[in-house]
């Protein structure tokens, strides 16, 4: 489990450790353009979450090396809708010095699992994954990275969150899989105010920009737009 501190010999390399290095409550402040278009339906302000850092090292010729490490915002039950008992995976990064590699897919697999399990018996009801690699040379948490460490490419990362998604509903402990597009944006009856909304996710901006346009057209035709 991500919450003690966990130890495994791997061969050619030495004991790895797991630790969670932070949890601090937070508040997440809502952009003005969402709050004024979803007014009506008294939109919050603000949503409090909690924010965690699962940090993984490896001793190394004597040396504890940071290799990953994971970035979670949990939204209790005290949370009001759409983000009530749900937990976002905002930040996931890693350093290939794993010892041997192979078992980097494996070890990191497996913490995401206990994670989701872990967050399962607290009793939160759905969890978001932001799986969207970054740029050459933008890195979430690690800086620097080795030369020939390669960024995998949108599908392949997608393609690994699914591979672990699929072991997690092997295991009971997720239940559906979906994608933001098919549970919500192409849902007729659901508008923007039934998407979660997590600080540093890409929806909150994307909102803002999607509503100036509409407010913008809306102006030049004399109606009021919908989103």
């Amino acid at each position: 489990m991500p919450y003690s501190t966990a130890y495994k010999e791997l061969s050619a390399g030495g004991p790895v450790t797991i630790r969670q290095v932070t949890s601090t409550d937070r508040k997440h402040e809502v952009r003005e353009l969402m709050k004024e278009r979803y007014a009506d339906k008294k939109y919050p302000d603000e949503f409090p979450y909690r924010g965690k850092c699962i940090v993984v090292f490896q001793n190394i010729d004597g040396v504890d090396v940071v290799l990953f490490a994971l970035y979670i915002y949990e939204h209790g039950d005290d949370n009001p809708l759409p983000n009530k008992r749900t937990v976002y995976v905002s930040y996931l990064d890693s350093v290939h010095f794993m010892k041997p590699r192979k078992m980097r897919t494996f070890i990191y697999h497996e913490i995401l699992i206990s994670y989701l399990d872990y967050a399962r018996a607290k009793g939160f009801e759905q969890a978001f994954i932001w799986a969207c690699p970054p740029l050459k040379g933008d890195d979430y948490i690690f800086y620097a990275k080795p030369e020939d460490q390669r960024i995998p490419k949108e599908h392949r990362l997608r393609q690994w969150y699914v591979d672990m998604l699929e072991e997690c509903q092997r295991r009971d402990i997720v239940g559906k899989v979906t994608n933001m597009y098919d549970q919500y944006l192409n849902d007729p009856n659901l508008d923007f105010s039934a998407v979660p909304y997590f600080d540093g996710d890409y929806f909150p901006g994307e909102a803002e920009n999607i509503i100036t346009q509409i407010n913008d057209d809306a102006k030049k035709s004399g109606k009021k737009g919908k989103s």
